[in-house]
């Protein structure tokens, strides 16, 4: 399995984001100075769909997603209790590398990403047979803020990078932090 090692060579605190095509795969509250984290970069992830109908939430169960996937979040008359059921079914993903999202009910539909129970994401989809892509590609995009400035994103292909946030020495304003790719 592969992974990310991201390190924190600056005299601050160190929060990155990683995300994997468009899908955020990490959000690290803080590594301190001189040390590091390592990042799965194949997790498996669970989506939780949420949705307000007359007034009342309804939550979907959680779904296990790993690679590309789709989701239906519709409402199901249960004719034996004389009811209505809020549904997600995992469907097919037309689009590969993507996760898909979409709905057949009248209002919007909160899909959440979750990774042991802690959001990471979350996708909004408004109108009903309108599907939001996700792209989830082998591009890796990051990024990190420390000491409440946040760096440029910087972009990789390598699952098994190494990145490293550094103080940059130039001629550039003091505490200026970049991130490194090895």
């Amino acid at each position: 399995m592969s992974s990310i090692t991201l390190r924190n060579n600056t005299k601050y605190v160190a929060q990155y984001v990683v995300k994997k095509g468009q899908q955020v795969i990490a959000r690290i509250p803080g590594i301190e100075p001189n040390a590091q984290m390592t990042i799965p970069t194949n997790e498996t992830f669970e989506v939780v769909a949420t949705a307000v109908i007359d007034g009342n939430t309804y939550t979907s169960a959680p779904q296990d997603v790993q690679g590309s996937t789709g989701f239906l979040a519709q409402i199901l008359q249960v004719p034996a209790q004389g009811t209505y059921e809020f549904d997600v079914q995992e469907v097919a993903s037309k689009t590969p590398n993507a996760l898909e999202f979409q709905k057949t009910c009248l209002s919007a539909v909160t899909f959440t990403i979750t990774k042991d129970g802690k959001p990471l994401q979350n996708v909004v989809v408004k109108d009903g047979f309108m599907t939001q892509t996700l792209d989830i590609s082998d591009t890796f995009y990051v990024y990190a803020v420390v000491n409440g400035v946040t760096t440029a994103v910087t972009t990789f292909t390598n699952a098994s990078a190494v990145v490293t946030a550094n103080t940059d020495t130039s001629d550039l304003e003091n505490g200026y932090v970049t991130l490194d790719i090895k």
